[in-house]
């Protein structure tokens, strides 16, 4: 497997590990930071479907940009 899509498949996981740390202290916090419980599922699924997107992109441009300095 080439080395960008194996660096880009951690970043990835790793940026998805931050993310499900943040949904799981979420979970405990959301009536305190003004979250309804009925919004949770959106909020979590919806997050999920920007980081899945997102990561990828964000893994490549940084590399390109570091790249490029």
């Amino acid at each position: 497997m080439p080395s960008v899509i194996k660096q880009t498949w951690s970043d990835s996981v790793s940026v998805i590990a931050v993310w499900a740390a943040g949904i799981f202290l979420l979970m405990f916090f959301h009536k305190s930071v003004g979250i309804q419980s009925e919004w949770m599922p959106g909020v979590v699924f919806g997050s999920f479907a920007a980081i899945l997107v997102l990561a990828p992109i964000g893994s490549l441009l940084w590399r390109r940009l570091a790249r490029a300095a």
